[in-house]
């Protein structure tokens, strides 16, 4: 199948089995504007292996705008967050009523208030909880914002079943809210962690012979962080006020803690540990 991106063919390799075999439905026109991104292709190739006809819009092919996005069933926004809004508005000028608009950036409310503002048709507001890297969707988490017209999602959220992601349904508000915790203050924590092994020139190869499990999983896990693209990680701290006010309010309590530990308030430092115990032990995970 041929993937439009100013005549460039994509060259990465199919990661599903067809999929549309289980609708009856006929293939979409499906635009996604961003495709040459990691997650656009990842979407790209995981809906061509379904069997719909899936075109990219990269930033150079504007001038085909009213070709690949006016025709389209499905529009799916995936940029940079800092681009999302403009590029809805932009977008918006050639769509036809009935197609059906979505982004799957890591913020939620502004994009889907400027979808539902700009766009006349049917919307919805979709966050794959992972990176580009997956395999597969199966077992992995999307969170759907409904917007308008939600019906007409149906067949994306059931081919997404089918492959065995699992849909979790919130609003916007309450998306934006617990990123800030997910996304935000977990990648501060981890780029401060990196940092700070960068700064003190730890030998990580050794102190990994001498590890616990736990601290060969952090470190995995901040190694996986410092393997992106550093603007994306910048991007999903910085992304909201509400996320650069959260991470200034940690970086505030690790002060707070720290000046515990300098002063060896050993009393100070039990305290806070039971504080935090006792709120955390109120849930059953």
């Amino acid at each position: 199948m041929q993937l439009l991106d100013n005549g460039v063919k994509s060259s990465i390799p199919a990661l599903t089995a067809d999929a549309s075999s289980d609708s009856n439905e006929r293939p979409k026109n499906i635009t996604i504007i961003g495709g040459s991104g990691r997650m656009g292709q990842l979407f790209v190739q995981q809906l061509s292996a379904a069997g719909h006809n899936v075109s990219i819009l990269g930033s150079k092919g504007w001038d085909d705008a009213d070709t690949l996005l006016s025709r389209a069933d499905l529009v799916l926004v995936s940029v940079p967050i800092e681009r999302t809004i403009d590029i809805i508005k932009l977008a918006s000028k050639y769509l036809s009523p009935t197609t059906a608009l979505a982004d799957i950036t890591s913020i939620k409310t502004q994009p889907l208030q400027a979808m539902l503002e700009y766009h006349q048709g049917p919307v919805i507001g979709l966050h794959p909880m992972f990176g580009p890297k997956v395999e597969s969707f199966d077992q992995q988490k999307f969170v759907v914002c409904p917007g308008r017209n939600d019906e007409t999602f149906e067949w994306l959220l059931d081919w997404i079943r089918i492959l065995g992601g699992n849909i979790i349904v919130c609003t916007p508000e309450e998306h934006d809210r617990l990123m800030v915790f997910v996304q935000a203050t977990q990648h501060f924590s981890r780029f401060s962690l990196g940092a700070f092994v960068a700064q003190e020139q730890v030998d990580l190869n050794r102190s990994l012979l001498l590890s616990t499990p736990n601290y060969q999983q952090e470190i995995d896990i901040v190694k996986r962080l410092f393997a992106q693209n550093p603007q994306l990680c910048v991007e999903i701290m910085l992304a909201t006020e509400e996320r650069c006010h959260a991470i200034a309010r940690l970086a505030s309590t690790y002060s707070r803690l720290a000046q515990l530990v300098e002063q060896k308030d050993r009393s100070g430092l039990i305290q806070e540990f039971e504080k935090a115990q006792e709120f955390i032990s109120n849930f059953r995970f």
